[in-house]
């Protein structure tokens, strides 16, 4: 399978297509990000599912193919993917893969010019918003057996676009040496 290909395409027809737009009707590589409603995708707002370019909002994302999508399609993609995953049933860990995907998308230039700077500021509320409406979230390593904290990526993600970290949120080192964000 091409990247960007979507387990879904297994399931709902029984085999492999090197065509994405078969379940989804638009490729899922180089796609460029505009910004329609500056809250989109982050917690509790729901916008992504209007986005007339969320090649998910109709069709869903599954359990699996988040994962595909994060792993082998743009940022862009992986975004929508997530963003429509959190609309749907909010939790952490998809909040926090909203904030890395805007970030990447920032960073790599993947927004239209007059969306970029905005797609950093979401990217930081995006971050933030795992601060504040998920802190105890967690994500697995590649095996899905190992579960790590999402905070002190998400506040590191907030520190690094040049953002500041509300809520009381400090970082501090461990005694192994190691940075963990913490709310005293």
């Amino acid at each position: 399978m091409r990247t960007g290909f979507l387990l879904a395409a297994v399931a709902v027809l029984s085999g492999c297509y090197d065509d994405p737009t078969i379940i989804y009707g638009k490729p899922l590589d180089g796609m460029t990000f505009t910004v329609t409603d500056p809250a989109m995708g982050i917690y509790p707002n729901t916008s992504v599912l209007d986005d007339p370019n969320n090649p998910f909002a109709l069709a869903g994302v599954g359990t699996e193919t988040k994962w595909q999508i994060q792993s082998g399609a743009d940022p862009v993609a992986a975004y929508y993917a997530w963003a429509t995953v959190l609309a749907n049933g909010p939790y952490g860990e998809a909040q926090y893969y909203v904030a890395l995907n805007l970030a990447a998308i920032y960073q790599r230039g993947l927004a239209d010019q007059a969306s970029l700077a905005e797609t950093r500021e979401m990217a930081v509320k995006a971050y933030q918003s795992v601060l504040d409406n998920f802190p105890d979230a967690v994500t697995y390593d590649a095996s899905g057996t190992i579960a790590y904290e999402l905070v002190t990526p998400a506040y590191k993600g907030v520190v690094e676009l040049g953002g500041t970290v509300a809520g009381g949120w400090v970082m501090v080192k461990t005694s192994s040496g190691a940075d963990r964000a913490v709310k005293p």
